[in-house]
């Protein structure tokens, strides 16, 4: 779907990339709102999933100044229960990276904190870095951010405060009781900070959170998120729900064993074109794919044994299309 900026219509990945670069002419304090940087700084740990005994990376990113440059040459301490673990230098990439194998299923929490050596103020403050360790066969789902689990699409959460869908922080919960939770989005890693913050922010299940790199970025969604499916379910085999807002993830998540859902926006103002393109859109969708507006009716599916297949959802739109229709006379 089209969005108009300026006047103009674009793809919401034009726009998206339009205030990137909008980002970087703007300078720090901009990207201190956008990306919840600190000053200058962008301080970035990444998550990580990991199989008992299974030897992972503990990486994290340190970049400046107005085009996120990268910083080398800074020591970063990861802690583990407020111990030290290891130490590393960023690289040239301002990267710095260790290793560590969890031998037990569970979270480890690492936090990272950079040296104040090399910085003339006060360094970034620590992150916390992620380890979730889970059985091969551990019941486990997927779950898509934006439009999902917030209320707006991406290109909104880099202007604004996004808010939860409703009922999503509750229902998620009650998931998060027999299943372990995979937070998987196509966003950029530079919002890895902001996401995970906000994540802890409405109260949802601790989980990894996921995000794409720069090149899986401009793949486009579908092959990012294919991809990472499938890499997933190759080490983790028996993930049993996967949750997003678009046919492509639906598509995937089914393909590969998943009971699949996905949350269907339908605008309130919606003209009856706009509502047969959304039912025609839904065609490649197996009719196992729960197609459903609201967290509430996901609820309704897993724990009530409701179903709201594809075809249901298709009737529902072209009804509405219909009587959205003037008659002739």
């Amino acid at each position: 779907m089209d969005v108009k900026c300026w006047g103009l219509s674009m793809t919401r990945p034009t726009v998206t990339l339009l205030l990137l670069v909008l980002l970087a002419a703007c300078g720090c304090g901009s990207q201190s709102i956008l990306l919840e940087s600190e000053g200058e700084y962008l301080f970035t740990a990444f998550d990580s999933l990991a199989l008992p005994g299974e030897r992972v990376e503990l990486r994290v990113r340190l970049q400046m100044g107005d085009l996120l440059k990268s910083k080398s040459g800074c020591v970063v301490r990861f802690l583990l229960d407020g111990q030290l673990y290891k130490a590393a230098e960023t690289n040239n990439d301002g990267v710095a990276v260790v290793t560590f194998m969890p031998e037990k299923p569970g979270d480890y929490r690492f936090t990272a904190e950079l040296s104040p050596n090399g910085f003339p103020d006060d360094p970034p403050p620590p992150r916390e870095l992620l380890v979730a360790c889970r059985r091969s066969d551990e019941p486990t789902m997927i779950v898509d951010l934006d439009k999902t689990l917030v209320a707006s699409g991406f290109h909104l959460v880099l202007i604004g405060e996004p808010e939860p869908m409703p009922d999503s922080p509750r229902v998620m919960r009650r998931l998060a009781e027999k299943h372990s939770v995979i937070y998987l989005t196509h966003r950029p890693d530079y919002f890895g900070p902001k996401s995970k913050a906000w994540v802890s922010k409405y109260n949802y299940p601790t989980g990894p959170v996921l995000l794409s790199d720069v090149g899986g970025f401009f793949s486009g969604s579908a092959v990012f998120k294919t991809k990472a499916i499938q890499q997933l379910c190759s080490r983790f085999k028996n993930i049993q729900i996967g949750i997003g807002d678009k046919v492509s993830d639906a598509n995937s998540y089914h393909e590969n064993g998943i009971r699949a859902f996905l949350i269907l926006g339908v605008p309130q103002a919606a003209t009856a074109e706009q509502l047969r393109m959304l039912a025609k859109s839904l065609e490649t969708l197996p009719d196992q794919v729960q197609v459903v507006t609201s967290w509430s009716q996901i609820e309704n599916v897993l724990f009530k044994n409701g179903s709201s297949p594809r075809s249901e959802m298709q009737r529902e739109l072209k009804k509405k299309a219909d009587e959205k229709t003037p008659q002739n006379k």
